[in-house]
């Protein structure tokens, strides 16, 4: 079998003989002619809200914040932001009165290149403003585990405010989008930190919502902010849409949600001894503290002791300095478990994820990182794809079969 893995902007080779191949797995995203108009047929038929135009007639908004992902999520913006605008546009908005506030949670900002190319040229000339964590915020309330929710001030400041984002799975919240672009998007540091810090308590899992403590104070936030309208995409490997929803910001993204599980959704768990997989190329693969994600999810698919191979590129390196300097002086991954356990910190948690994978399964990275990086995180460094089936086969024998993962960031085992 042969097949191609995104790796960055390209491909990398995997050349795998057929008696060694168990299973691909892939999503199963529906076929769209036309991706351009699904934005328009979302927008005109709206869940559980009036149309936007007509929202906008009523409310008359001086200041409208649009919120939107950072470079980091593989949104289809270029689909999605032409018919928002038009809409606003032809209600009587004026340029000038829409500000896009770029959901960064604790994330850095975007360039102004990552602006230009993760938002397409329909945002050309308007105010673009990166969210701040640890900058001005206005209070909205307090969340029910104890914490003060501080929001973007232009958010909160807003006459009328819509989010937008896409709908995957999620290894904490369950799916990403709707409420997700409130906490952490735009909200304060010490709701992202308190957030996150659920991850300990059990009911998370990519897929999970009911009994998830991180999506329960999300929804939450998003009751305290209230945004008026949402506009959510469901896109497939190559980042193209296969579903656009709008309307409320609760039940349009839940709508969009249930397209999102059946396509993403596989059966079974601990499949195979070995799995070869992707973290799906750019961005999911930019640095090691995103391509994480794929990597909890190719897991599940791999017996205790097995193998994951996976290529992310990393072309940013770690991506996190606390995540560097958490496993910086551990001897083993139970050092890393036993130390967040003990207190939470934001980044850690990541080097707290990576740890509780590597404790049950062996990984080689393909990456561009150095291979001292690579083993600091307790992983085995290889060059492509032949020099780790070498290495596969030194472990296991020629014998091995493995499931083979393409795509491993939209997939969702076992749920």
């Amino acid at each position: 079998m042969q097949c191609k893995m995104k790796y960055g902007h390209g491909e990398l080779s995997l050349d795998l003989p057929d008696n060694h191949v168990q299973s691909v797995i892939k999503p199963c995203f529906p076929q769209i002619d036309d991706p351009w108009s699904l934005s328009v047929a979302a927008m005109q038929n709206p869940i559980a809200s009036p149309a936007l135009s007509q929202l906008v007639k009523e409310r008359r908004p001086e200041q409208v914040a649009i919120v939107v992902n950072d470079h980091t999520r593989p949104t289809p913006y270029r689909f999605l932001l032409a018919a928002l605008l038009r809409d606003l546009e032809e209600a009587g908005v004026n340029k000038t009165a829409i500000t896009f506030v770029v959901a960064t949670g604790a994330h850095r900002g975007n360039t102004g290149e990552e602006h230009a190319r993760s938002l397409g040229p329909a945002v050309q000339g308007y105010r673009i403003i990166n969210h701040d964590c640890r900058g001005e915020l206005v209070y909205m309330g307090m969340l029910s585990n104890g914490c003060k929710l501080g929001v973007n001030p232009l958010v909160a400041g807003a006459d009328m405010l819509i989010l937008t984002g896409l709908i995957a799975p999620h290894e904490l919240a369950g799916f990403s989008g709707g409420r997700k672009s409130i906490l952490p998007g735009v909200a304060g540091m010490e709701a992202v930190s308190a957030n996150h810090a659920l991850l300990t308590t059990g009911g998370i899992g990519a897929g999970k919502l009911d009994g998830n403590p991180v999506h329960r104070i999300m929804m939450e936030a998003m009751g305290l902010v209230r945004p008026d309208f949402i506009i959510n995409v469901v896109a497939d490997s190559e980042h193209r849409p296969v579903q656009v929803v709008a309307g409320d910001p609760e039940k349009a993204w839940l709508a969009g949600v249930d397209l999102c599980r059946k396509a993403v959704q596989v059966s079974g768990e601990k499949q195979a001894e070995v799995g070869l997989a992707s973290a799906g190329g750019y961005p999911r693969d930019i640095n090691l503290y995103q391509a994480i994600k794929s990597m909890r999810n190719a897991a599940k698919l791999i017996t205790e002791g097995g193998t994951l191979v996976i290529c992310a590129q990393c072309a940013q390196g770690v991506g996190n300095a606390v995540l560097e300097n958490w496993v910086a002086g551990a001897k083993n991954p139970r050092d890393i478990t036993a130390r967040l356990k003990k207190g939470f910190v934001l980044g850690g948690h990541k080097a707290y994820l990576l740890a509780e994978l590597v404790e049950k399964i062996s990984v080689i990275l393909i990456s561009s990182m150095p291979g001292h990086t690579v083993r600091n995180f307790f992983m085995t460094p290889a060059a492509d794809f032949e020099e780790a089936l070498k290495i596969v086969t030194r472990k296991h024998g020629d014998n091995y079969r493995a499931v083979v993962m393409p795509e491993a960031a939209l997939i969702m085992p076992g749920i």
